[in-house]
């Protein structure tokens, strides 16, 4: 099992270190840690599925229906689940804040929109760690644990040494997102299809922004091909992929379409235009490597073979993820959406309008 298990081995200790390390970074509980919770549950899906069908083990490991859940969380669009999924989503934040007062979170990167509140809700949705439209936040706490124990059980299965050194992540001196409050019903509509639009594009943001804290903390310029350079490449080349997907998906779907022009997302047609006739086919060829195959080759091999031919491949690909596409649509998402012009309640508007319905309940 050498082909799949070096790639399972870099990804676990890979996706590991920035869950362990980033704990004390700034940012880090502001959205980064979910999207890496849903990846390190993406990799042991994976692990788990490749090492059944090698006989390694016999039946699956323990909690692999909550881990499945939360693996299929990779695609930030759902399909004809959509419109289900922005409803659960919207019920939870309601129940956890109430409907009456501002129940939408938003993080702020300086004046670009980072994250919501709704992309965690999304990750755990279906699972006993959303249960009853609540977030658990003890089961939550437990099993965060169990998740490191099994990650630990899987390494030692599958005693595969890593090739790559791998340097401490870079603390650097960020400053922390603001975060910005928002009655639902002040940012969402009556018309479900512009709901579902708006949803699509936050959960996208989310993505591209835990690529840009990854970048920032990975210590990965250096002229030799390390850990936290094949984690970067790792991450980033699905993050980018399923977010290309959803957006030509949001662009040429009809109910839409009408949004996508309304909120000048149109100026985004070349990029993708572009996206399409040059970097595609690679992103596809990478993210398609999430599954690993126990008779093809797997992430790691790949890369090396890149990096044989032509030892400036990932330096040129990380560069050009990061430059031409990343930065580039989320600051379009952040400009377009314009997170500033929505109102926040003050104290006193909160005050009363909890006053107001403690009152109505009371009476009924």
């Amino acid at each position: 099992m050498t082909s799949y298990s070096k790639t399972i081995s870099h990804d676990l200790q890979g996706v590991t270190k920035l869950l362990i390390e980033g704990r004390t970074l700034p940012n880090y509980a502001s959205g980064p840690v979910f999207s890496l919770f849903r990846d390190i549950c993406t990799i042991l899906y994976e692990t788990n599925k490749v090492l059944k069908e090698e006989g390694v083990i016999h039946s699956d490991l323990p909690n692999m229906d909550i881990i499945k859940e939360i693996r299929h969380k990779v695609k930030t669009n759902q399909g004809r689940l959509n419109r289900e999924i922005f409803n659960k989503l919207l019920n939870g934040h309601r129940n956890i804040f109430g409907s009456d007062i501002d129940n939408l979170g938003f993080y702020l990167d300086n004046d670009i929109l980072a994250s919501s509140t709704l992309f965690p809700t999304f990750v755990f949705a279906g699972t006993p760690l959303f249960n009853q439209n609540q977030f658990d936040k003890e089961f939550f706490s437990n099993f965060i644990p169990f998740i490191g124990s099994l990650t630990s059980k899987i390494i030692n299965i599958i005693n595969q040494p890593l090739d790559l050194y791998s340097n401490q992540l870079i603390i650097r001196d960020a400053k922390e997102y603001s975060n910005k409050d928002i009655w639902d019903r002040r940012f969402f509509k009556e018309d479900i299809t512009y709901n579902i639009f708006l949803t699509r594009l936050l959960l996208i943001q989310n993505e591209l922004t835990t690529c840009i804290w990854v970048e920032n903390h990975l210590d990965y310029n250096s002229q030799k091909f390390n850990l936290d350079k094949y984690i970067l490449l790792r991450l980033t080349s699905i993050k980018l992929y399923e977010t290309m997907r959803n957006i030509l998906d949001i662009r040429n779907r009809k109910e839409l379409k009408q949004h996508w022009k309304a909120f000048n997302f149109n100026t985004l047609d070349t990029l993708i235009e572009k996206y399409e006739s040059t970097l595609q086919d690679e992103m596809k060829t990478l993210r398609d490597m999430l599954h690993y195959d126990n008779k093809g080759v797997n992430f790691y091999d790949y890369i090396e073979q890149k990096f044989d031919e032509d030892s400036n491949y990932p330096d040129e690909l990380i560069k050009t993820i990061f430059n031409d596409y990343i930065h580039i649509i989320r600051n379009a998402i952040s400009v377009n959406i314009n997170i500033q012009s929505y109102e926040s309640m003050t104290d006193t508007e909160k005050i009363t309008r909890r006053s107001k319905s403690f009152s109505n309940e009371s009476f009924n």
